[in-house]
């Protein structure tokens, strides 16, 4: 009997311990800076842009297709990409991720939200790379703008294009006690330009 009970009590006290290890390491989390580190596997329409550094540079089959998409408001324009994130702890606890929600912005537009069931851990004085996988559909996100809007939009966002985006990424860590998912309470904020 005595046994059990020890047992019982090693057991209640290491779940504790894990509970609050994993509460302390989501809220190390909304301490650390987020930066903006790179875009990786952008395409749009299906068309890889992640090595062009302008239209120019796009191979002719690929250019004519980029146009024939842009060509009738209908149809659809998917643009798909990782967003990477730099996450720097400047403190000693762990900064610990089980999943994220997250908004995205661009030029003041709200492009896509979703969540990522992702682990992360980011130990004190350290710094690790966070990849979101995103995509959407241009056409339908913007459906009020105008051709010639969505293309200077999606060709900046790219880098293509003659002027650069504004990009604000709403984040909100979540830890899970259980089977329970159990989100911060505010959203953490990181804004960046890209340029061509």
């Amino acid at each position: 009997m005595r046994k059990i009970i020890a047992f019982i009590s090693i057991s209640i006290l290491m779940f504790s311990c894990d509970v609050a290890q994993q509460v302390l390491g989501t809220y190390q989390l909304t301490q650390c800076k987020y930066d903006y580190h790179s875009i990786s596997g952008l395409s749009l329409a299906g068309i890889n842009l992640s090595s062009a550094n302008s239209l120019t540079s796009l191979n002719p089959l690929s250019l004519a297709s980029l146009t024939s998409a842009f060509a009738t408001k209908s149809g659809s324009l998917p643009l798909n990409f990782t967003l990477n994130l730099d996450v720097s702890n400047p403190g000693v606890q762990a900064a610990l991720l089980n999943g994220i929600g997250y908004i995205l912005e661009i030029d003041g537009h709200e492009m896509t939200t979703g969540f990522l069931n992702q682990k992360l851990q980011v130990d004190g004085g350290q710094k690790a790379v966070l990849p979101i996988n995103m995509s959407f559909d241009l056409k339908k996100v913007l459906s009020g703008e105008s051709l010639e809007s969505i293309k200077n939009l999606a060709f900046n966002f790219a880098g293509i294009g003659s002027g650069s985006s504004d990009v604000k990424v709403q984040l909100k860590p979540s830890f899970t006690i259980g089977n329970q998912t159990i989100a911060a309470p505010n959203y953490i904020p990181v804004s960046f330009k890209l340029n061509k």
